[in-house]
């Protein structure tokens, strides 16, 4: 049965083409605070079972891992809604975490790996409902010139976004780190992939925020975020920032 248990981690830790169960979920949750919670536990199971290490994972699921993450990376490149980039943002980077296990990153460290990018991810998905509470919408291609007119909420997207496609001292910039070192001492052709997927997230990241901030302002049915509700996301910001020097210290 533990030779086979790895399917079941594949779920969790989504691979083509079952991220499309944990995506077709997430796209129907309405709740801010559902959405948020399946961020952070839907890739634990996954990482319980390889933990336990009883399970053979077969090499070639590595190239199946990388496809699955180049697959959701590409994918998110032409979305345009906020709600369902996050989604395939999540199932490509946790698809990763196959990559980080196999080339020796230690298991132990498989569930920071998996914060590192479900945490920014999960600040985002409150931003977006922010977004949607002002717009009725989180479409870039309804939504235009934010920086003009929420310039506090815009702000704290630039930020969140950098931290979500693991942008410089973030978590999610650390593990990537760790998983290309790993990699790169054992199989460095895999190497070419794991950052084709980086730079993929960047990109898409980027047009998104490029649609949103820039443009003629729309409408808006609401005030800017007050100072104080800033200060908050701010300071989620900020335990970010502080999370990444650990696992710098911790993982590199």
């Amino acid at each position: 049965m533990h030779e086979y248990s790895w399917i079941v981690a594949a779920f969790f830790l989504p691979l083509f083409p079952l991220g499309m169960v944990f995506n077709a979920i997430f796209q129907r949750i309405q709740f801010t605070a559902l959405r948020v919670i399946i961020l952070l536990i839907w890739p634990l199971p996954g990482i319980w079972i390889l933990q336990t290490g009883t399970t053979l994972i077969p090499d070639w699921i590595i190239y199946w891992a990388l496809f699955s993450a180049v697959l959701y990376g590409f994918r998110a490149v032409v979305i345009k809604d906020f709600g369902i980039w996050i989604g395939f943002l999540a199932t490509s980077t946790w698809a990763l975490i196959w990559i980080a296990l196999v080339f020796g990153v230690e298991p132990d460290h498989l569930m920071m790996h998996a914060l590192a990018f479900s945490l920014p991810l999960s600040l985002l998905t409150v931003l977006v409902a922010e977004l949607e509470r002002r717009y009725e919408s989180a479409y870039t291609g309804v939504i235009s010139g934010l920086a003009h007119a929420q310039p506090r909420l815009s702000g704290l997207f630039v930020i969140a976004m950098l931290a979500a496609i693991g942008s410089p001292l973030f978590p999610a910039f650390f593990s990537m780190l760790d998983t290309i070192t790993h990699t790169m001492a054992t199989l460095p052709a895999i190497v070419i992939g794991v950052v084709t997927v980086w730079l993929l997230w960047s990109w898409s990241g980027i047009r998104l925020l490029q649609d949103l901030l820039v443009g003629p302002a729309m409408p808006v049915s609401h005030d800017d975020i007050s100072y104080g509700v800033t200060m908050t996301y701010g300071s989620s910001l900020v335990v970010l920032l502080i999370g990444g020097f650990y696992l710098s210290g911790l993982l590199l």
